[in-house]
């Protein structure tokens, strides 16, 4: 195989790759990136056996077809630090002669009959397909309240994707708090739900970021993958076989007291009190009147915090407790200057959206005041959403 690069554009497409191989420890064939080459086009290859990248490398004129396996390590940093804007790569028996202006570099190669072969979208159902912007949000938002490590159960770690009535859901969870966001799609079917983990997810909307947002996603799965899909790239992730929570009949249909208030307002002073907060309980106690919402905050060897922010209340006066940090990240991924904040009872559950828009909203579940003081370890005292 020899290949001529350009250097900015075959870069693009090569951190596309190596970002999902693995990165750190010791080298073997999950850290190296797949180079297919026909007088065509030039394809590159990557796994890290949960996630799989196959995206087409742009800036390469083919002299010689074939294919091989490159390490990431060192190698990389190489392309990237080429002297000159364009270098060429030449693979023979093993070894790799990679020549930019008037410098020269040989490096190893793997076998490459030892490069797993790669889950394929040919034969997945169609699930739905969607704009890069849009599937984007709705995965950034919907799986805001997702666990960051594997946890167990797993969906505590993973989103859980569904088309109804034409619209994608996206929902998370990690029992404490419950986001779901819905979005537009170009075209849905009504196929199996799909329980999707994190890691991949990130790195998919990663991905997504660097290319053209004006393409198209088509999304289709098999009985073990997900496939994410669009002009020169494939992803793929493996699906996790655990069942999401019935998250329908926890969603509240109707309200006891219903709350508009400035969002950044909000934000800044919920802030302010995890400042207190934040090394003891991490509780933030809610006291709503008809025009004012006040928020306090208690550490023992502390001290004390106390905002009142404005606000329009409709029905029932409240008093109840948050934990700050779920309280923060549900207000701050909103859209729009206001937050609608929606209450039944200081034991329900609150739900945080938008004023603008109910494509998007976040459950968060109170923390359990009903034996007075709140202690410094808030986690035996929280009450589950779902």
């Amino acid at each position: 195989m020899k290949i001529s690069v350009n250097k900015e554009t075959f870069v693009k497409n090569w951190n596309i790759a190596e970002r999902n191989a693995v990165t750190s420890g010791s080298m073997n064939i999950f850290s190296t990136v797949h180079v297919r080459a026909d007088m065509t086009e030039v394809e590159l290859q990557a796994t890290d056996i949960r996630t799989s990248v196959i995206c087409k490398a742009g800036g390469v004129t083919v002299i010689e077809p074939g294919e091989a396996v490159i390490p990431i390590k060192g190698v990389s940093d190489l392309f990237k630090k080429a002297s000159s804007p364009e270098f060429t790569i030449t693979v023979d028996g093993g070894q790799a002669v990679m020549v930019s202006g008037k410098s020269r570099y040989r490096f190893s190669t793997y076998p490459v009959d030892d490069f797993p072969k790669l889950p394929s979208s040919c034969g997945g159902k169609f699930f739905c397909s969607a704009h890069v912007p849009k599937l984007v949000s709705a995965i950034e938002r919907g799986t805001l309240c997702a666990s960051s490590g594997d946890e167990y159960p797993q969906y505590l770690s993973c989103a859980y994707f569904e088309m109804e009535s034409g619209m994608l859901n996206v929902v998370s969870t990690d029992k404490r708090r419950l986001a779901f966001c819905k979005t537009e799609v170009i075209e849905g079917s009504e196929g199996e739900p799909m329980l999707l983990p994190m890691k991949g997810l990130r790195e998919l909307v990663r991905i997504l970021g660097m290319i053209d947002q004006n393409l198209e996603v088509h999304i289709s799965s098999d009985d073990a993958q997900a496939f994410f899909v669009t002009e020169g790239l494939e992803f793929a992730v493996r699906k996790v076989e655990s069942k999401f929570p019935a998250y329908g009949n926890k969603i509240p249909v109707s309200h006891e007291t219903s709350v508009e208030i400035d969002r950044m307002s909000l934000l800044a002073a919920l802030e302010r009190v995890d400042v207190v907060v934040r090394d003891y309980n991490r509780v933030v106690m809610v006291n709503l009147t008809k025009d004012e919402c006040t928020l306090t905050g208690r550490a023992r060897e502390f001290g004390d915090a106390v905002e009142n922010i404005p606000c329009a209340t409709e029905g029932e006066p409240l008093f109840t407790g948050f934990n700050t940090r779920f309280f923060f990240d549900a207000v701050k991924i909103l859209e729009g200057d206001t937050a609608k904040l929606l209450f039944n009872g200081h034991k329900g559950t609150m739900v945080v959206r938008s004023k603008s828009s109910e494509n998007f909203f976040s459950l968060v579940a109170p923390v359990d005041t009903s034996e007075g003081d709140i202690g410094a370890n808030p986690a035996d005292d929280g009450v589950d959403v779902l």
